[in-house]
């Protein structure tokens, strides 16, 4: 037993480093890391704007800022919080035409501004200058405190949205690289002619296909974990991850309607984030999985590769242009699964069940297809 499990496992490890080590895998999860670095520093962190007395900030400085300036409100929304927030700042009233969103707010005032006033801000040429401040009762505020049963928690949530925001963009990157790596697992010994000899090992090709198997959930969980992790380092760093409990519209900076709140609206955000990296996960097994199941049935690297990249890219054609039932079975494919707001329509109609009852029975069919359709190839 433990010389067939010591066999299956170098068969493994052998497996894992001819995927690994493809100078294309190296070479492209570099540039992934980078992409979203370089992503993170111009569009998130360098995206941020603060004024504080006339002063404006911009980017990094901008964040410690309002993050300064937040701290002395953080803990709980009361209505003598939101009126010497307005004494200290002001409301804000400067818009521009290249500019999304106040000219002249930082975070506290504009938070204010948003949920607690009589202004709105649509775009340049659609918005009301704010100039009355409403009590947390008359407000959207005031309805999510009845949901939540107390006040509603307050802190600066930036770093959660910028986290969701960079994970997103990591995980379709992540994606192309998965479909270049994996679905070279089967196809690479058609190819090569090497098919006939892998079955003539001492190994056998039982082994060998549930070592390929393996190996390639591993690498996908390898780069899940790389983005993850490439996402959430930079976003506490700069931002910081405050607020975890509060209200998802709010973190988020979602528009809310006086009697059009749902349940999502409440959920805090670290939730929904969790369930965000757990799709997340289960995309990237599922993609791996559709992936070694191509590749199965390929007979080159290069056509692998194309046949995968058109099964992810799929169903977003197919969303386009369908509905109903259809729409929800495209939503929980790999493509869309990784996407923020699919995840939140997910949850806001409870289908997060059903994705999972979709999702991981079509993972277990493409596993016992690849195995079947390997182990009855012949050269």
């Amino acid at each position: 037993m433990k010389l067939h499990l010591r066999l299956y496992l170098k068969l493994c490890h052998m497996e894992f480093y001819k995927l690994w080590h493809r100078k294309a895998f190296m070479i492209g999860s570099m540039f992934m890391i980078l992409t979203m670095l370089f992503y993170f520093q111009v569009a998130i962190a360098g995206g941020e704007i603060s004024t504080v007395n006339g002063v404006k900030y911009y980017g990094k400085e901008a964040v410690k800022v309002n993050r300064r300036i937040t701290e002395p409100y953080r803990g709980e929304l009361t209505d003598q919080k939101a009126e010497q927030i307005i004494a200290e700042y002001g409301f804000p009233s400067v818009v521009e035409y290249d500019y999304p969103g106040w000219r002249d707010a930082n975070y506290l005032n504009g938070f204010v501004t948003k949920y607690l006033s009589d202004g709105s801000y649509s775009s340049w040429d659609d918005y009301t200058v704010p100039t009355r401040l409403y009590a947390i009762k008359d407000t959207v505020a005031g309805e999510l405190e009845k949901a939540l049963g107390g006040r509603v928690p307050f802190a600066y949530t930036r770093g959660w949205e910028a986290f969701l925001d960079v994970l997103q963009t990591g995980m379709v990157l992540a994606s192309i690289l998965l479909i270049m790596a994996v679905s070279i697992v089967f196809a690479e010994e058609s190819q090569t002619k090497m098919l006939p000899l892998a079955f003539t090992t001492q190994e056998g090709k039982g082994k060998v296909v549930w070592a390929k198997i393996t190996a390639g959930f591993i690498l996908t969980i390898v780069v899940y974990g790389t983005v993850v992790l490439s996402a959430i380092v930079p976003s506490a760093i700069v931002f910081g991850l405050d607020g975890g409990n509060c209200p998802l519209s709010m973190a988020l900076d979602k528009n809310l309607r006086t009697g059009h709140v749902f349940k999502m609206d409440w959920m805090p955000v670290q939730t929904f984030a969790g369930i965000v990296l757990g799709a997340g996960l289960l995309a990237m097994l599922l993609l791996s999985a559709l992936t070694m199941c191509v590749s199965a049935h390929c007979k080159s690297n290069f056509g692998a590769v194309a046949a995968a990249a058109a099964v992810w890219g799929m169903p977003l054609l197919i969303q386009i242009t369908c509905g109903g039932l259809g729409y929800f079975l495209t939503s929980c494919m790999p493509m869309l699964l990784v996407m923020t707001d699919v995840v939140y329509e997910l949850i806001l109609w409870e289908r997060v069940g059903l994705v999972v009852a979709v999702d991981l029975p079509l993972l277990i069919l493409c596993v016992e297809e690849s195995c079947r359709i390997y182990k009855g190839s012949r050269e």
